[in-house]
């Protein structure tokens, strides 16, 4: 995330995580709360490492860019 970026507050994290897939949100969770490897989450979800890591980088890149979009107006994306 940028520097410039106004404070993340667990009401904004919260808003940008709805705009998540629940797949992703799970291997979020999965990961940044429960602390699993990705070969864990594969094992807990029944999927490859590779498609549990491609689904954590997917979240973290919607994740940052939703966080984005709250900061800006919306007329500021035309």
């Amino acid at each position: 995330m940028a520097k410039d970026r106004t404070k993340l507050t667990l009401e904004r994290l919260e808003r940008a995580a709805l705009r998540l897939r629940p797949i992703e949100r799970r291997v979020l969770v999965l990961s940044a709360r429960e602390r699993l490897s990705i070969a864990e989450i594969a094992a807990r979800l029944g999927i490859t490492s590779e498609a549990a890591e491609r689904i954590l980088v997917a979240a973290l890149c919607r994740l940052d860019r939703a966080l984005e979009r709250q900061e800006r107006a919306w007329w500021r994306f035309w």
